[in-house]
């Protein structure tokens, strides 16, 4: 499938990955910094944040497709006036931003996010310390992993960190950064993996070392230490590295070995990274190679697939499903003009031109208008045909975690509704399987901070059947991990598969 080249230009004016928007990577580069701001030049007044948080609350319950969906608009209401109520005192754009995601996660929609000014510039004057430790989150419990101090050992649990009880440290995190529904691994992933946790410490507590932490040990005795510092010259220690390819090769056609095939046996392995238009060449060649050497097994790998564009997740798609197959069921937003809006002139105006090209709003049901594409944009709705050539019609088992996200999702969605064989492996993913916001992701600047916050106008309806209302795809198997698996880097997903298959 090959796209013209105005299609990619629309791709590329839109900024987004046409599907769920794909720049909520859930990186660490793209979360607002905790370095501090607080020098006098830059402090936003009481006035200032009052004025943008204003201009945020209308354009959400002008334009926004998650205005009332999960969290009824009365109690999202409540939550900006409680957010308003406490902006009493000037504060940096870093504390102005954390001020307001406790109100924008109660929209519970992934795809709307809080970044920092073009022109911010953190104040070098108070340094922000990084902890001797990183942990692995999971059901609201925090356990050691990596340390660079010799009173921590890998899989002690923390109990409570400088007297507040882990739980209700989690609790805060969660209210770091937006997901959607009410999914959690995504939020435990986040505190895992990107520094969250050291976040909860630095942007919600604001507390410097010494830390006092009370833990039990992974033999069930309890212990206080006091940490002062990272002290990068203490060695850690050490877990030997699991090789989980033993025994595979990697096929050399394919970059990034992202497709592996296990010696001697009918399986393959096949990562599929967020969805670029590169792929589809990707595709071609990767299933004509598993069809070469007659695969029986497949073992997809969805994990951290974050999103991307949905036109190449079709592609996909017709790989493996098991007829004429459709990716989503309906798209819809709030409006038929986003021009006319009062709240307009705060949104980029070569987004919004992208969206007037490659969409259109058509009838009106209810509160929503359903939504077409142009020739520009190619075709969105189904059904469309299998791959003419080297269909997969073998075992298919895919990996999934609360990285799985945006067009991630809707892919593992409409894979789940559409073939009939395919078992799920890992964790619930972090992108609803009704469905989520997205196709355009806005840029809104607030006036005064000029804070940017990305911003949906569309709903997206995935052809999931009976989804759970604000949850995940499930996977037909649980997997959860230890401490010491996370140090020694052991793909328990992989094994279970393979396990399976057996």
């Amino acid at each position: 499938m090959k796209m013209p080249l105005i299609r990619i230009f629309i791709l590329f004016l839109m900024t987004v990955a046409l599907g769920c928007g794909g720049n909520a990577s859930h990186k660490q580069n793209n979360r607002p910094t905790a370095e501090a701001d607080t020098t006098a030049k830059n402090l936003l007044t009481v006035n200032h944040m009052h004025g943008d948080l204003a201009v945020l609350w209308g354009a959400i319950k002008e334009l926004h497709p998650g205005y009332g969906f999960y969290t009824p608009a009365t109690q999202l209401k409540q939550a900006y006036q409680n957010v308003y109520n406490s902006l009493k005192r000037p504060l940096s754009e870093s504390e102005f931003i954390d001020a307001v995601y406790p109100f924008l996660c109660q929209l519970r929609c992934g795809h709307t996010q809080l970044k920092h000014a073009a022109s911010f510039k953190p104040s070098g004057d108070k340094k922000v310390p990084h902890l001797p430790f990183h942990v692995l989150v999971q059901q609201h419990r925090v356990w050691i992993t990596g340390h660079q101090v010799q009173e921590l050992h890998a899989g002690d649990e923390i109990i409570t960190m400088n007297g507040i009880p882990v739980s209700e440290m989690i609790d805060h995190g969660f209210n770091l950064y937006c997901g959607d529904g009410y999914n959690e691994t995504f939020k435990e992933l986040f505190l895992s993996e990107y520094d969250g946790f050291e976040d909860v410490c630095n942007k919600y507590f604001h507390w410097q070392p010494p830390y006092t932490l009370n833990l039990r040990t992974a033999k069930g005795g309890l212990k206080t230490v006091k940490l002062i510092a990272n002290d990068a010259k203490i060695p850690a220690e050490t877990q030997k590295t699991v090789d989980n390819f033993a025994g595979w090769t990697v096929a050399g056609e394919i970059e990034n070995s992202r497709l592996r095939f296990q010696k001697n046996k009918s399986t393959a392995w096949f990562q599929v990274s967020p969805f670029a238009y590169t792929d589809t060449v990707v595709y071609e060649k990767a299933f004509a190679l598993i069809k070469r050497k007659d695969i029986r097994n497949l073992v997809l790998d969805l994990r951290h697939n974050t999103g991307g564009d949905i036109r190449v997740a079709i592609r996909l798609l017709s790989y493996l499903a098991d007829a004429d197959y459709n990716i989503v069921a309906d798209v819809k937003s709030r409006f038929a003009d986003p021009a006319s809006s009062q709240f307009a002139r705060y949104f980029d105006a070569g987004i919004t031109s992208g969206f007037k090209l490659g969409f259109k709003a058509g009838a009106k049901a209810g509160n929503w208008h359903h939504i077409t594409v142009t020739p520009e944009f190619g075709q969105l709705y189904g059904p469309f045909k299998l791959a003419k050539t080297n269909h997969f019609d073998g075992n298919l088992i895919v990996l999934i975690d609360g990285a799985t996200f945006s067009s991630g999702a809707l892919f593992t969605a409409a894979l789940k509704a559409q073939n009939k064989n395919v078992k799920f492996i890992g964790r619930e993913t972090a992108g609803s399987e009704e469905g989520c916001n997205g196709m355009t992701v806005q840029r809104l600047t607030l006036p005064n901070s000029k804070i940017v916050v990305d911003f949906p106008w569309m709903r997206v309806v995935s052809v999931a059947k009976n989804a759970s209302r604000g949850r995940g795809i499930m996977p037909n198997y649980t997997v959860n991990y230890s401490p010491a698996d996370v140090l020694s880097n052991k793909d328990l997903d992989l094994n279970k598969a393979l396990a399976l298959l057996r």
